[in-house]
């Protein structure tokens, strides 16, 4: 409808609409260019400070530290405050003692050498004399024997019951780790080892999954580092059976300086640390005690 006499006409309103449109187009291209914008210059300030990021780890010094696995928690305690400190890297490379002597070998490169008892380190040194420069006394690791909680076939913590048939065992392989040395040594210090080994149904590789095994219901008992308990998350489960001093002999730990450290110098301040005041009382917190028996 055209209106004669009225305030607009059918032509002013369809330019009108245009503008409009027009206007509003505009508004939405200018938007579009503004978060375009907005967009590149967050990215190029991320890259920014991304190759910054990268150029400052590049100047920091980095420390290579190959620890059996039940040294990983109380290490990653250490590393994060010494990293601070000292304005470095700290790089924890944990396996097994068997596959850490093999890697030090092979690679050439590392700055110390942590296993969980003076097994693992032996293993290194009888192979490899020339590897380890100093060293530095860690603590003490123990044996204990543990089992599910109110399980149906109970445990009275006797070593020599071990060799029952009704108890299914899994123990650490003797050959990759030194919990594994230590429970054959243990074992054989009492001529047991031959008489329990019928009854192991499986070999760990090392401390790893002792306890799940138990919680699994894949063994009856098994005989770990009483150290995994601080770190476990099914420690709540399983009922514990520390072994005492008069049989066995709690396993001392020692960490050492490689001769293919690349910096000697920041390898023995992180050894100074950990075997200072606060460094002792993180490994204590973890299971590690300085006295070879306590009274529990």
């Amino acid at each position: 409808m055209i209106f004669i006499n009225g305030s607009f006409s059918l032509t002013w309103c369809i330019k009108d609409s245009q503008s409009k449109m027009h206007f509003f187009l505009l508004n939405i291209i200018r938007v579009k260019y503004i978060f375009v914008v907005i967009v590149l210059f967050i990215s190029a300030c991320s890259n920014h400070k991304s190759n910054k990021d990268i150029t400052e780890n590049e100047d920091k010094k980095e420390l290579i530290i190959y620890c059996e696995n039940a040294m990983v928690a109380p290490l990653i305690k250490l590393k994060d405050k010494f990293e601070l400190e000292n304005n470095c890297i700290v790089t924890l490379n944990n396996d097994c003692a068997q596959n850490l002597s093999s890697l030090i070998r092979y690679s050439q490169k590392g700055d110390l050498y942590i296993p969980a008892s003076n097994a693992g380190f032996r293993k290194l040194v009888d192979k490899y004399a020339n590897y380890i420069v100093d060293s530095v006394f860690i603590g003490y690791n123990s044996l204990a024997i543990m089992a599910l909680k109110n399980d149906t076939v109970p445990f009275k913590g006797n070593l020599s019951e071990l060799s029952d048939k009704k108890y299914a065992l899994i123990i650490a392989n003797p050959e990759t780790s030194s919990l594994g040395y230590e429970t054959r040594r243990l074992l054989q210090s009492k001529n047991l080892y031959n008489q329990v080994l019928p009854n192991v149904v499986s070999l760990s590789t090392d401390s790893r999954g002792l306890i799940k095994s138990l919680v699994n219901h894949e063994a009856k008992l098994v005989i770990n580092w009483q150290s995994d308990l601080y770190i476990n998350e099914y420690s709540n489960k399983v009922e514990v059976f520390r072994i005492s001093a008069k049989d066995q002999a709690p396993s001392e730990i020692y960490a050492g300086i490689l001769s293919t450290s690349a910096h000697p110098e920041l390898a023995q301040d992180f050894l100074d640390y950990a075997t200072g005041e606060e460094g002792r009382s993180v490994f204590i917190n973890y299971g590690f005690n300085r006295r070879k028996s306590l009274i529990l």
